[in-house]
């Protein structure tokens, strides 16, 4: 992995100096040990005076001589924020999805990091066992953050089981030192019934509570489980009852804490597991975890009641459509569904698609691939369908490729169906944009 440039900004001193986006930065300031933005950016920040090398696309090699104003940026993006190769992960988690999955997908899917650096870039969770002096160091120096850190124990032998890992235990300590350098941090706990639930949850939560304030929330999760698990420990789905069993422990804890209601949250997933509803709006304090599927539904839902009455009463005329997520995208959809179909003129199918792919057990639209689709809707009348409208959720970021390496295009081809993607998974605007949208399209 190199430093190579993206995209140029524009009216930036990168664009002054001519450079395009293919070229590559070799060195600041005669540094040319660039591990990642974080080296990058130490140089350029606060600099007034910069020595830039570059390789151009050609292969030839310039030096430039740069003054500017200290807060002033380069204007380079990058490809990746990371110039040298990620970390991967030593640990052994029976229910990493990395190990839960087919072989001949695309090989961006197999890997498995462990990178600090995408942690604090990309919000990606790590476990932190795989640390080096030399990232300890950076750490100490630079201190980034908030960091996302896989806790899923604190109890030094449960975690050391859930990581299949016998040096993994040390979580309180490692939490400990980030605290001490006041570098923040949210944590995950991923809730496998009868190894992180019962006693564990409780002093998990208990003691990442005491490391507050640089402990900023906790994300708890059910463990997501695919039928590709041959080579992997047994473990137990999260049901209904193991869901009211987690609720319950993160409610006393609440009781018991008042000041943590804005530091502990509970996954979507397990309120509908549960039969429960959902939480109000404001116990998600600023919605710190949405990425970890906390407060999705509520904040999409909150979103549509605020835009309901402007809802037109007709369209112009009538038109049928399908909106295409998974099992747990149908149940928190179901309330703008009914409410939409009320439009006189428009008929909307909410369709929960099955995950034959990975497995009924998998529940979530961002595992939902190409052929899922293809299946189900093969195998129904959709002639009466004017569009099937799909969340970015179930595509590779910036593509339209689902998991399983189909495109948006080859499904809709193969099934003579038009598709809209909505790109914002939290906006009921855009969901209710691409829905009115189609009183335009011919039939």
């Amino acid at each position: 992995m190199k430093a190579i440039i993206a995209s140029i900004a524009s009216g930036s001193i990168a664009e002054e100096l001519g450079l395009v986006p293919g070229d590559s930065v070799l060195a600041l300031n005669g540094a040319d040990n660039l591990e990642d933005m974080l080296d990058y950016q130490f140089e350029v920040s606060g600099s007034e005076y910069l020595e830039l090398s570059v390789r151009h696309n050609d292969g030839s090699e310039e030096i430039y001589e740069i003054e500017k104003e200290p807060d002033e940026d380069l204007g380079l993006v990058f490809t990746s924020p990371l110039f040298t190769p990620i970390r991967t992960c030593n640990n052994a988690c029976p229910f990493c999805f990395i190990d839960q999955q087919p072989d001949g997908l695309r090989p961006s899917l197999y890997v498995k990091d462990d990178d600090y650096r995408l942690s604090y870039f990309a919000n990606t969770y790590i476990t932190l066992t795989n640390l080096t002096p030399r990232d300890r160091e950076r750490i100490a120096r630079l201190r980034p953050g908030p960091f996302y850190i896989s806790v899923h124990s604190t109890v030094p032998e449960v975690r050391r089981q859930a990581l299949k890992n016998p040096k993994g235990g040390n979580i309180l300590e490692e939490l400990s030192w980030l605290k001490s350098l006041e570098v923040p941090f949210h944590c995950q706990i991923v809730v496998c019934p009868g190894l992180t639930d019962g006693e564990s949850l409780r002093q998990s939560l208990i003691d990442l509570y005491t490391l507050r304030p640089e402990a900023l929330s906790v994300a708890v999760v059910p463990v997501g489980l695919t039928q590709f698990r041959e080579k992997l420990s047994e473990l137990t789905p999260v049901d209904q009852d193991s869901a009211a069993r987690v609720i319950e422990i993160v409610e006393a804890f609440k009781a018991q804490h008042p000041d943590a209601a804005d530091f502990v949250f509970l996954s979507d997933e397990f309120y509908f597991k549960a039969g429960r509803s959902l939480p109000d709006y404001s116990e998600y304090g600023d919605f710190p975890q949405l990425d970890d599927g906390v407060g999705t539904a509520r904040m999409l839902l909150e979103d549509f009641f605020k835009l309901e009455k402007d809802l037109p009463p007709a369209v112009s005329e009538p038109y049928n459509l399908l909106v295409l997520t998974g099992k747990l995208g149908a149940m928190i959809l179901q309330p703008i569904a009914t409410r939409l179909n009320q439009i006189d003129g428009l008929y909307i199918d909410l369709l929960a698609v099955n995950s034959k792919f990975w497995g009924d057990s998998v529940d979530v639209a961002g595992l939902v691939t190409g052929e899922d689709i293809l299946v189900q809707l093969s195998q129904m009348d959709i002639s009466g369908y004017r569009a099937a409208i799909i969340p970015s959720v179930m595509l590779k970021q910036s593509t339209e490729d689902f998991l399983d390496g189909k495109t948006v295009a080859e499904v809709s081809r193969a099934l003579s169906l038009p598709f809209l993607v909505v790109n914002d998974s939290y906006s009921a605007r855009e969901l209710v944009d691409k829905v009115l949208q189609l009183q335009a399209v011919p039939v």
